[in-house]
């Protein structure tokens, strides 16, 4: 009987971050509050409180487990085997920007997340989520990135906030340069671009690497 009660307890909270998501996605973060979540989901807003411990958990909850965007939990490096050499390590690397780029266009419920966390840095909760994604992005790069001496989290920042900023204004605008943000075409070419970056970036951190060896 308590297998079936945390199976179904399991199963609601799924269903109350799932309807999460769908609110932020059509109304905005600041605007999904726990009323429209909780109609959303099918659930007296009680069960919310009770699971969740109010709107800061419930958003907590969202991102730890995996709605925000899967790549931030263990799913990909998971995916990936132990003791690769460097160039299938920087492959590797260049395919967990694409897939996070992938992703994020997806999730317009991620995107709203992120507007809120840009006008909202200052608070303790958006501060607790950056953390728990800055985590993520070291256990990537502990993993993945060949050459740990050359500041593989550095290079690691600079790609996700390109591709965030990437996404997050392909909303507002149809081109950057002539690369249409409307078409699949376009973001083919960017992902072209990212392998291209990595391919050059492995070979030149070889090189650097030959140097100081």
């Amino acid at each position: 009987m308590k297998v079936v009660k945390r199976r179904n307890r399991q199963m609601t909270m799924e269903r109350i971050l799932r309807a999460m998501g769908e609110v932020m996605a059509e109304r905005g973060t600041e605007k999904a509050g726990i009323n429209a979540v909780a109609e959303r989901a099918g659930v007296n807003k009680v069960l919310i409180y009770r699971y969740f411990g109010g709107w800061n958990g419930l958003l907590e909850a969202y991102v730890h487990r995996g709605f925000f965007l899967s790549m931030f939990n263990d799913k990909f490096l998971d995916s990936v085997p132990d003791n690769l050499a460097p160039e299938a390590r920087s492959k590797a690397w260049s395919e967990y920007t694409i897939q996070f780029m992938r992703e994020f266009r997806s999730r317009k419920s991620s995107q709203e997340l992120i507007r809120w966390e840009m006008s909202n840095g200052e608070t303790e909760l958006a501060r607790r989520l950056a953390d728990f994604r800055d985590q993520s992005y070291k256990s990537m790069v502990s993993k993945l990135a060949p050459y740990s001496d050359f500041d593989p989290i550095a290079i690691t920042s600079l790609m996700v906030a390109a591709v965030t900023h990437l996404v997050l204004t392909s909303n507002q605008r149809d081109h950057i340069g002539d690369i249409d943000l409307r078409s699949d075409s376009g973001w083919e070419r960017l992902e072209t671009a990212i392998r291209r970056i990595y391919s050059s970036l492995n070979i030149a951190l070889e090189r650097e690497n030959a140097k100081v060896a």
